[in-house]
């Protein structure tokens, strides 16, 4: 059994209904989509697939925070952190409030021109780790196709109403034709392949 295997947070057959309900394809940008494993108020446990041109993008989301606290394995293949500080000799950006439609939200209102400066990279491959507090400014790069992230997220710490902030060079990220659903068989063919890649077994048996 391998270190991934051993997981805590994989090593049980999700409930496919609740994966269903909670999963999004095309999650913040095309071919970004995120499969739930588990969710309740103070923990959610999500896998992060990336699949396509996606992989070939310098940043896969604009730098953005969050609302909590999070840790992230590679499950399959690499990518990398890159994070960001307020720093008057950066690059000048647009901070955007947002609001996830998710949630009921708006999207992006512009808040004001600020200037970020890159301050560290780190890239992870299959077995590694890293965390972030959920202040901390981020993006993320992939760096081989068919990569697969978990996230476990803790329980929030900004306030459900109280929106993030998103930079951006120019104008707000479009949600257009993003947040889409899986069907039940979508999501089994997802994790029958991942069963096959890695040997984590989140259907029971490998059947559906």
């Amino acid at each position: 059994m391998t270190m991934l295997q051993r997981l805590p947070y994989l090593d049980r057959a999700i409930s496919i209904d609740h994966s269903v309900e909670h999963s999004i394809r095309d999650y913040h940008v095309k071919g970004f989509d995120y499969i739930c494993v588990r969710r309740s108020p103070t923990e959610t446990i999500k896998l992060y697939f990336f699949d396509g041109d996606v992989t070939r993008l310098p940043e896969v989301v604009n730098p953005h925070d969050h609302r909590y606290d999070f840790d992230t394995w590679v499950i399959a293949g690499a990518s990398e952190n890159v994070w960001f500080d307020l720093d008057p000799r950066g690059q000048r950006f647009n901070r955007f409030h947002y609001r996830t439609p998710l949630n009921g939200g708006n999207g992006f209102i512009f808040a004001e021109e600020v200037n970020l400066a890159e301050t560290r990279r780190l890239q992870r491959e299959a077995g590694e780790h890293y965390f972030m507090h959920a202040d901390e400014l981020h993006t993320i790069r992939i760096v081989e196709n068919e990569t697969v992230l978990m996230l476990r997220q803790r329980e929030d710490v900004v306030p459900l109403g109280v929106p993030t902030s998103t930079f951006a060079r120019g104008d707000a990220p479009s949600l257009s034709g993003l947040y889409s659903r899986f069907t039940a068989d979508e999501i089994i063919a997802r994790l029958r392949r991942l069963h096959e890649r890695t040997g984590i077994d989140l259907l029971g048996g490998g059947s559906g």
